[in-house]
């Protein structure tokens, strides 16, 4: 079938970078927690299927060394940087390298481990690896997106908040975990350090269908995948990625996360009066519904002297207070808490702690919050002010005169103290990205989850992951799959990029093929709407590889949703 292009334009500045050649993270590797963290001594797995152990040590996958009938016990335990395996108690396998691999075709139960009140059971394979320290190892869910994506969604976002807002949570958490790289040994943790995921334990009717509807949907910036922060509510501004998290370098940038209003109208808060007078009302948001759009929280002055004891040294620890504090001399005389540096928001991103007997900084939003603990906990946001309440004159005792147990106060000093510390804010969360909450009144509104996306992250395309074509000699096709809702998208539009000038890339729509593609011609890129080719549903791309003559060049393609 010759293609006939129902839209073609040249378009090189869609295509930023023409050499992108970033593989589509299809599967993902999740560090599984448990209570002492992520470092293992010991483990034990068992499946209601035979479990297959392979030493990977011993040449890769075709190393099986066991296969455990069903619903037997397998543990592992570390001995001198080695492992050890035992089956029902008995040990069977000794002073093995690995990493080991253990695989079933039915869920792995990790014993002894609870995730949401139920024990622990994972699809996919289980890694055990050798952590940095070599005398540990860490417990690895290899799993593909899809699944894993069903453990996360509704552990992040509650499934009440309805489809719409729980698509764009899966979008999210898509991106974020093909960016995520956070160890040699896996790309994830299954905390709030990364993405909360409990595994199958969590899977769940409605929040498997905001997953498998956003199957090969991501948001783009300029072609990659964009880096996709979210938090639980915001108070009315979110915040840029440059002004709570960024280093300045300039390979820490991003764009799409910027400073987003709710209202209409909404100036940066710049002013302490500012900042209060936004913090004290409730006109201004679309989060309004969170328990945590507002919120305030009192101390005495020895109760906040007696946590900052606590706290700072904690946080110096981390690098975040300056002068380290050590507790040596314990903080007294608490005079105020002073915003140094605030963002578009009114986040206060460096802060100092003034006292009688010494002055604090404390930098980063997640060190001040950190830092200020009510009940154990840290506050909600870095998105607050500090109102002082009531004084009291300090005694100074170095005037004292002792008669007996009785002490007799010659003097006082001029110095004056609060009795009440009482901070006031608002929101959940570091700020940056996608509100959660708001992705909820957004959906409640009737917004879809691509104008929900939109609403948050700045000048980005709802896509399909671009795929680099090349040539291979065992003539393996490209694919891409998707998910393409016609309620959702009025058209589907495939951009190739012909950058290099390969003479032939036939492909196929679903089951339509497209064989003559003489005309895109080289140095072009080409915007084909392909919305009546597309099904209700799950849809296929191929690409068929170059040809031999065209060794060395390569064609790029994607499918963008409007």
């Amino acid at each position: 079938m010759r293609i006939k292009f129902l839209f073609l334009l040249i378009l090189s500045m869609f295509f930023i970078n023409p050499a992108f050649s970033a593989v589509e993270k299809s599967v993902v590797r999740v560090a599984i927690s448990a209570k002492s963290g992520f470092e293992y001594n010991s483990v034990k797995i068992s499946s209601k299927n035979p479990i297959s152990i392979i030493d990977m040590s011993q040449g890769g996958t075709s190393s099986q060394i066991a296969i455990v009938e069903p619903e037997k016990v397998i543990e592992i335990k570390m001995n001198n940087s080695l492992y050890d395996i035992y089956v029902d108690s008995n040990l069977k396998y000794k002073n093995l390298c690995g990493p080991l691999l253990l695989n079933s075709n039915s869920e792995l139960e990790v014993l002894e481990l609870n995730k949401k009140g139920t024990p622990a059971k994972y699809k996919g394979m289980i890694e055990i690896k050798t952590s940095k320290n070599n005398s540990s190892f860490n417990v690895i869910n290899v799993i593909d997106m899809q699944n894993y994506l069903r453990g996360v969604v509704p552990n992040e976002m509650p499934v009440s908040f309805g489809l719409e807002a729980l698509k764009a949570q899966a979008v999210a958490a898509r991106n974020y975990a093909t960016n995520a790289n956070m160890s040699p040994n896996y790309d994830l943790v299954d905390s709030t350090a990364a993405q909360v995921y409990y595994g199958q334990n969590s899977y769940g009717d409605i929040s498997d269908k905001a997953v498998a509807e956003t199957k090969g949907i991501y948001a783009l910036y300029k072609e990659h995948p964009i880096m996709a922060q979210y938090f639980s509510t915001s108070a009315g501004i979110t915040d840029d990625w440059d002004d709570v998290f960024g280093n300045g370098s300039p390979s820490d940038k991003h764009p799409y996360l910027k400073a987003r209003y709710d209202k209409e109208g909404q100036k940066p808060l710049t002013t302490e009066q500012d900042v209060k007078k936004f913090y004290t009302s409730l006109d201004g948001g679309i989060d309004t519904n969170s328990p945590k759009y507002r919120w305030s929280y009192e101390f005495t002055r020895s109760e906040l002297e007696n946590i900052l004891h606590t706290t700072l040294q904690q946080q110096s620890k981390a690098g975040l207070v300056s002068p380290t504090y050590d507790g040596d001399i314990k903080l007294e005389g608490l005079k105020e808490i002073k915003p140094i540096k605030r963002t578009q928001s009114g986040k206060i991103v460096e802060l100092e702690i003034i006292a009688k007997n010494g002055t604090y900084r404390v930098k980063k939003e997640l060190g001040i919050r950190r830092v200020l603990k009510k009940n154990n906990a840290m506050l909600p946001s870095a998105n607050f002010f500090v109102e002082t309440i009531g004084e009291e004159k300090a005694l100074n005792l170095e005037n004292e005169e002792e008669t007996g147990l009785i002490k007799l106060f010659s003097s006082f000093d001029d110095d004056k103290y609060p009795k009440t510390f009482k901070i006031v804010g608002g929101g959940f969360g570091h700020g940056v990205g996608m509100s959660q909450f708001g992705a909820y009144n957004l959906a409640k509104m009737g917004k879809k989850y691509p104008e929900i996306l939109n609403h948050y992250y700045t000048d980005i395309n709802i896509s399909t992951f671009p795929k680099t074509v090349l040539f291979n000699e065992y003539n393996v096709w490209y694919k891409t799959e998707f998910y393409f809702d016609k309620n959702t998208y009025k058209k589907a539009y495939l951009y190739i990029n012909n950058h290099k000038g390969a003479s032939e890339f036939p492909f196929k729509i679903n089951d339509l093929e497209f064989n003559s593609t003489r005309e895109i011609s080289a140095n072009k890129v080409v915007k084909i709407d392909i919305t009546q080719y597309l099904q209700n549903g799950m849809n296929i791309i191929n690409f068929a590889p170059l040809t031999k003559e065209n060794k060395g060049k390569y064609v790029i393609y994607r499918v963008e949703f409007i």
